[in-house]
């Protein structure tokens, strides 16, 4: 079971690029990052940390130049800050980049590790949360109903998206949680089409198609790299994701969880039922 380092402090966006599972935290100790082993000096001195914000994945508002169906991905990102109480923005033409917000709200993060890129990886927390900044926590007794990750998971604006570093006492609570979503069809499962969709090209990726992003950031790499649909499986099956199954499974990469008839792709896995290696 993890041991979880929460730490109060503040949430910025303003001249940056946030999305629904990423943001920016300054703490109000700034020793308390002295629990973290850090890549580099400068990771562990940088006062704005990116986070990454664990166990959910949100559709992309930005990515190499490309988006995912905007409606849903920017909900995602507004009920964050929403929560966060950072209720006035303003973002670029593009809607790429915050311009002007009334940020530097206070919450909390609770997080176990920062990863390579120097990111915490980290559960989010309003201010109102019954967390106490400096201390330290294992999964069992994170009030995790309260986080942002699990609020956005069960209101149906993210994916679930789990590491095999993922604590399993809280995946297992989102999981709950999300499988209610998806019954019921709230947000994303209203229209989710992880499981069967048809690909006809990179415009029906980015407004037709709603899918897991990490699938949508598979395809878009392919469109960069292929002109000939044809080699979509072959270079699916190149992309060594080294993921395990809720069960125990062990698969080389998501085209092992996939059918591929012509343009016609189908997802035979929960997204909920995938653990991927850290990277």
């Amino acid at each position: 079971m993890a041991q979880y380092k929460v730490i109060a402090g503040t949430f910025h966006i303003k001249g940056f690029q946030p999305d629904g599972d990423s943001i920016r935290f300054q703490a109000t100790d700034h020793a308390n990052w002295d629990f973290f082993t850090w890549e580099t000096a400068a990771d562990k001195a940088a006062k704005k940390k990116q986070l990454r914000v664990e166990a959910i994945d949100a559709l992309e508002t930005h990515y190499e130049g490309y988006h995912q169906p905007r409606a849903f991905a920017l909900a995602a990102l507004e009920a964050m800050l929403e929560m966060l109480r950072i209720d006035t923005v303003t973002y670029s033409l593009g809607l790429t980049q915050v311009v002007a917000a009334n940020d530097g709200k206070a919450g909390f993060i609770a997080s176990a590790s920062a990863d390579p890129f120097g990111r915490p990886i980290s559960y989010v927390f309003p201010k109102d949360a019954k967390l106490t900044d400096g201390a330290v926590m294992d999964s069992g007794e994170l009030p995790i109903d309260d986080s942002i990750n699990f609020q956005l998971a069960r209101e149906g604006l993210v994916y679930p998206t789990f590491y095999t570093t993922t604590d399993r006492l809280i995946a297992e609570k989102i999981r709950l949680v999300v499988a209610r979503a998806r019954a019921t069809k709230r947000g994303i499962w209203s229209i989710d089409r992880t499981s069967d969709f048809t690909l006809l090209d990179i415009r029906t990726l980015q407004e037709d198609n709603l899918i897991m992003p990490k699938l949508f950031r598979r395809l878009v790499g392919f469109y960069e790299n292929y002109s000939d649909f044809g080699k979509l499986e072959e270079y699916m099956k190149k992309q060594r994701d080294n993921l395990v199954l809720w069960d125990g499974t062990k698969k080389k990469s998501l085209a092992d969880l996939m059918l591929f008839e012509g343009r016609r792709l189908r997802m035979t896995t929960p997204v909920e039922d995938i653990l991927f290696s850290p990277k």
